[in-house]
Parts: C-alpha cells; sequence; structure tokens
C-alpha cells in the first residue's frame, strides 16, 4: 500500500511538472507581425435564452478592430422562447451587412446539441477563418484580430483561446473561478506539450479547410456538447497535432460568468465531465481515469486515517504533494487570466477538489443532466 501511494504522488508530481513545462512552452508571436487584415471571419453565436446577456454581446462585436467589412457574425437562435428572437431580429435589421441569422440546414436537422447550428452557420457561409464564443460572454476590441493573428503566424488548423470565469467576489465565485482556470490552463498546457486534451467552445478558432478536410462534427453528432473538443481532438489525430495551438494573449481572452447557484453548476458540470467516456484519442481517456483514481486515493486515505487504519503522514504527504504541484501552475495561470488568486481560496480548492473529481466523475456516467431547459441523456 504504501509504494502504491508513493507512486501516486510521484506520477502527480510529475503531471504537475509537465502541466507547468507545457504552459511556458506555449509560443506567443511578436505582434510586430501582425499580417494585413484582409481575411474574412465567420463569427457563430449559438443562442438560446439568452436576452439578458445577447445585447452586450453584439455590442462587443460591433465594437471589434477588426475590419468590419471582413466580419460576418452568424446568429443561430436554437428556439429561444424570451425574447432573444426580438433582439436578435433588432440588431439584424441595424446592421444587415454585419449580423445573418442563421436558419437550420436540413442535412444537420437529425444532430444534437449546437453542432447542428454551427455546421449549419459554416455551410450558409464562405469565410476563411471561423470563430465561435457563447452568447453569455464578453469580449474585448481586440479578441477576433488577436486569434486571427495567431491562426495566420502560426499555419494552425485551429486555435484554442483562452477563457476567464468572473462574477462577483464571493467565496463561491472565486472557488468556481479557480477550477474555471484550472481547466483553462491544463488545456492550454497539453496544447502547449502537443497532446490536445481540453478547449472550451467559448473562444475557438479553426480554418474552413481544415474543418472541411476532417469532415467536421461527423462522428459525434448524436452527442449534445463537445462541438469544440471533438473537432480539436479530430484535427489532431487526422492531421497533426501541431496543427493545434493555443492563443496565449491577454487580449484573447473572453469573460463568461460563474454559476449562479449549486443546480446550475451541476448540471454544467456534468454536461462536461460527461465527454470524457466519449473521447476516441486513448490518451485523453487515461488521462481522465488517472485524474479520478488519485483523487479517489485521497478520499480513501483520508477516511483511513480517520479511522486510524492509517498513518496520518501519508495523508499530508498525499495532499501535500498535491498543493504544491497545484500551486505555482495553478498562480501563473491565474496571473495571465487577471484572476485574483488568493491562498484562502487555493487552499479551500485544493480540499474541496478531491470530492468534487471524484462525484462528477461517476455523475457523469448516470442518467441525464439539464441545460437550456432541455434534457440530454448521458449515454
Amino acid at each position: 500500500m504504501e509504494i502504491y501511494l508513493f507512486i501516486c504522488a510521484l506520477l502527480y508530481s510529475i503531471f504537475g511538472m509537465l502541466l507547468f513545462v507545457g504552459w511556458q512552452k506555449i509560443k506567443k508571436y511578436p505582434k510586430d507581425s501582425i499580417k494585413e487584415l484582409t481575411t474574412e471571419v465567420a463569427i457563430i453565436i449559438p443562442i438560446r435564452n439568452e436576452e439578458k446577456s445577447i445585447g452586450l454581446l453584439l455590442q462587443d462585436l460591433c465594437a471589434q478592430t477588426y475590419p468590419r467589412a471582413r466580419m460576418r457574425i452568424y446568429l443561430a437562435d436554437d428556439g429561444s422562447t424570451d425574447t432573444t428572437p426580438a433582439i436578435l431580429a433588432d440588431w439584424t435589421a441595424r446592421y444587415p451587412t454585419l449580423f445573418k441569422q442563421v436558419t437550420l440546414n436540413p442535412a444537420y436537422a437529425d444532430w444534437r446539441g449546437k453542432k447542428r447550428w454551427i455546421a449549419s452557420a459554416i455551410a450558409a457561409g464562405s469565410e476563411s477563418f471561423i470563430l465561435t464564443t457563447d452568447a453569455d460572454c464578453r469580449i474585448g476590441p481586440d479578441w477576433v484580430k488577436t486569434m486571427m493573428h495567431t491562426w495566420l503566424e502560426s499555419g494552425a488548423g485551429f486555435v484554442s483561446g483562452p477563457v476567464r470565469m468572473q462574477g462577483e467576489p464571493s467565496f463561491w465565485n472565486r472557488i468556481q473561478a479557480l477550477e474555471f482556470s484550472s481547466l483553462v490552463g491544463s488545456g492550454a498546457s497539453a496544447i502547449g506539450l502537443q497532446y490536445p486534451l481540453m478547449c472550451n467552445g467559448a473562444n475557438v478558432g479553426y480554418s474552413r479547410e481544415v474543418y472541411l478536410a476532417v469532415k467536421g462534427f461527423e462522428g459525434n453528432s448524436a452527442i449534445a456538447s463537445g462541438d469544440d473538443e471533438f473537432l480539436m481532438h479530430k484535427i489532431s489525430a487526422e492531421i497533426s497535432p501541431k496543427a493545434v495551438v493555443f492563443c496565449k494573449e491577454f487580449a484573447a481572452i473572453v469573460t463568461t460568468a460563474p454559476a449562479p447557484d449549486w443546480v446550475t453548476f451541476y448540471q454544467q458540470r456534468k454536461r462536461w465531465a460527461g465527454k470524457w467516456g466519449k473521447y476516441k484519442l486513448r490518451y485523453v481517456q487515461w488521462i481522465a481515469v488517472w485524474i479520478f483514481i488519485f483523487h479517489l486515493t485521497l478520499i480513501i486515505v483520508l477516511f483511513l486515517a480517520m479511522f486510524l487504519i492509517m498513518s496520518w503522514k501519508w495523508l499530508a504527504f498525499l495532499w501535500g504533494t498535491k498543493a504544491v504541484s497545484d500551486y505555482f501552475y495553478l498562480k501563473s495561470v491565474a496571473r495571465f487570466l487577471s484572476i485574483d488568486f488568493k491562498n484562502s481560496t487555493f487552499i479551500n480548492a485544493v480540499v474541496l477538489y478531491p470530492f468534487y473529481a471524484v462525484g462528477f466523475g461517476i455523475a457523469s456516467r448516470l442518467g441525464s443532466y439539464t441545460w437550456k431547459e432541455r434534457i440530454e441523456k448521458l449515454s
């Protein structure tokens, strides 16, 4: 047992070091090499019941420094039942050359989730570069230009962009922001190591040529979520891991709000975790299994120590290994995302995360989840 625990600690330390190395290896492209901004870009926004936030995002898009004549913004309303359709109609009428409402393409009518709307928007246009974001997000004025710059200078087929979570400075929101930054940072680091793992559909870009070359979302169209990661994995597997890059630029950060309550948080994380069993890249599945096993081991050792079956020294050793391995890496990611990194929040996150990882690892294999007033099965 002690040998097993020592191996767990050693492997987690190596995992933490690899994440830190991957984060440092992400290439940044000098601003003085920005090419002429002549490439046409499609910005696709899947929308459902976002009357409180969609107007703000559309304002942000109108304020972009990228030439408006080179942008086409596709508004894909997925059956909203609030005032969202009226808001979209108003913006489209005011800016008819900039905004275009998407009609569902019959070829994708049987697909699930956002994929059918993104595929319909892509089929309706001809732009070389495609960006997607979520309707409840905010973006800075240089978002399009910065993501475009990384795509052009890297020569990549897929660009994963940074996303941060910001809200009122409460304990609940700070914990969410730190946990979310760990997901964003882990995905970025894995890309830096050329083993693409995770990304966030609130900020991704890819070339039309590469999208068509891998046949888009075919092969996972029956899965409601994963319009971002499944495509990234396909590009990595069928073209090259080098075809996937991360845009490590502050100007490219997309901001989203934390879940307002536990129920929303639970359904969101269950939806995210439910994708892991459907990934086709073996290393992605093995990493998910390893993370689950390590944190399950932490919980088991905690209970064994509580009942005096095992020494508290092993508990301190394992949890200490996790804390040290996570601290410097997460702090560097939080600094980049401009997130308030408090040691007290980090300590609480270290204590809570094993229960979170194991709990959602189990929940993601059971039943269904509710998202945007719709119930989706996990199997």
